[in-house]
């Protein structure tokens, strides 16, 4: 079985793109899976990095408590182990590329082909080691890219990688969409924010070579990229979901071909895994553990205050680097560990600092990670007091960061996501109407489990639902 984890997509994009292109890989997975609509199991904000933990272990958040990227997952990984190990630990050769919250590596790699953990990792291990360089490439390319993306790289990285990319698999084809890339770049400097989905393509490549040539039993790709477009560009796409005349024509027009070509690179991907599961006789399942939908109400974002040096911030507070480590994360949020009982003393400072009147919020995580966030939208400058003195941005880490593309969220995570399960060996055919059956995530756990004869845990209380 092949699970490729488009992260995010719900049915309508799901159903616009096979309707409007009738040979695609989309449109044969419409036609020819068992379609199913799935519903989030967690409660409070909906993330990626608490829905896909729910969907891998059968249990909602208020079971794992996995709340934040860069968490510390001991106690989750030993009280609701990943679907990925409780295969692995039954004799299930498992393969695993880039799912959420993977990080880090298993203690025991007997039954694991292959495992690149999560793009958001606190190391570049993987499992085999030479596909470290290209995590060590990748994790430097997301720190570099959080709201907006630049045009550098990191040299010795990528210098790294490049040396090793054919014999990890990077295709020709990919290297020269990699090369139309950086021309389109010099042409229209628009194309810049394309480069997120660069990162996928070669990901792709190298996953599609270790699951060619090691055949695991079961593999997980994870992919964001279609997610992060969703996010950025819905009212190009669904203009209608708006007010009449909320963004204006130019702004559509100029970014209308973003979720088309997210959309292109996975429906291409999904191309390629139809031929590999067609040739082999093995299924395939393209899911997502949520979907998104416009957001009501929204408006247009042309710059957003955020904390941008993590470091200076800190050092603001009195804090050195031996008190605390930074994780990876996604903005506007920003986490760290602590490793001194100094940090949540000197983070109480932050209750008498204003920015535009508010104020950087804090929590900390059920294992002891610190998550701050901070964003504020269109402002025309930064006013900062401390006790009622005015402070110096620069002095505090943060900045008003016009973005390249004037979108925020203006479409978020809904509870609704899709899971289609195509099985070559079944001809499944959805003439006329297409019917989705609601399942919840918590379905997806013990059903993969069931189908290779694995005994779920006993927590696990749904039943089997496809692939048994």
């Amino acid at each position: 079985m092949v699970i490729y984890e488009l992260n995010e997509v719900p049915r309508k994009l799901f159903e616009f793109y096979a309707n409007s292109h009738p040979k695609s890989a989309f449109a044969t997975l419409m036609e020819r899976s068992t379609l199913f609509e799935t519903q989030a199991a967690d409660v409070g904000e909906l993330s990626p990095w608490i829905t896909w933990p729910t969907m891998h272990r059968g249990v909602s958040n208020i079971d794992h408590e996995i709340s934040d990227l860069g968490q510390d997952l001991a106690i989750p990984n030993k009280d609701y182990p990943s679907i990925h190990n409780l295969l692995a630990s039954q004799g299930v050769r498992v393969g695993v590329f880039g799912s959420l919250q993977s990080y880090p590596l298993p203690n025991n790699l007997d039954n694991f082909s292959f495992y690149v953990p999560d793009t958001f990792a606190a190391g570049s291990e993987c499992f085999p080691e030479e596909l470290s360089v290209f995590q060590a490439f990748n994790l430097s390319m997301v720190q570099r890219n959080a709201r907006n993306v630049t045009s550098g790289i990191t040299v010795k990285d990528a210098y790294r990688f490049l040396v090793q990319s054919t014999k990890l698999g990077l295709t020709v084809d990919t290297c020269l969409k990699l090369l139309r890339q950086l021309f389109n770049e010099r042409i229209n400097s628009d194309r810049l924010v394309r480069r997120r989905t660069s990162q996928v393509e070669i990901a792709f490549d190298l996953y599609m070579w270790q699951l060619e040539n090691t055949q695991p039993d079961v593999s997980f790709f994870f992919t964001n990229h279609l997610a992060s477009s969703m996010h950025r560009y819905w009212p190009a796409i669904f203009p209608e979901d708006y007010e009449q005349g909320m963004f204006d024509e130019e702004w559509r027009k100029r970014w209308a071909g973003e979720i088309p070509h997210a959309v292109k690179v996975a429906n291409s991907q999904l191309e390629r895994l139809l031929r590999y599961v067609d040739k082999e006789g093995i299924e395939l399942i393209v899911c997502s553990s949520m979907g998104q939908a416009a957001v009501e109400n929204t408006h247009p974002v042309e710059s957003e205050v955020l904390i941008t040096n993590v470091k200076t911030l800190m050092g603001y507070l009195g804090l050195t680097g031996s008190d605390w480590e930074p994780r990876l994360s996604m903005a506007p949020q920003v986490v760290i560990t602590p490793k001194t009982p100094t940090v949540q003393e000197r983070l109480k400072r932050l209750k008498d600092i204003s920015i535009n009147g508010k104020q950087i919020k804090y929590a900390e995580t059920s294992t002891g990670e610190i998550r701050l966030s901070l964003a504020i939208s269109n402002q025309e400058r930064i006013v900062i007091l401390d006790r009622g003195k005015e402070v110096s941005p620069a002095d505090l880490g943060i900045r008003n960061i016009h973005l390249q593309d004037a979108a925020a969220s203006y479409a978020y995570h809904v509870p609704e996501g899709v899971l289609l399960h195509y099985d070559p060996n079944r001809q499944t055919r959805n003439m006329g109407v297409k019917r989705w059956e609601p399942i919840s995530v918590l379905d997806f756990a013990p059903s993969v489990m069931r189908r290779f004869g694995a005994i779920p845990p006993s927590y696990m209380t749904k039943e089997a639902v496809f692939g048994a």
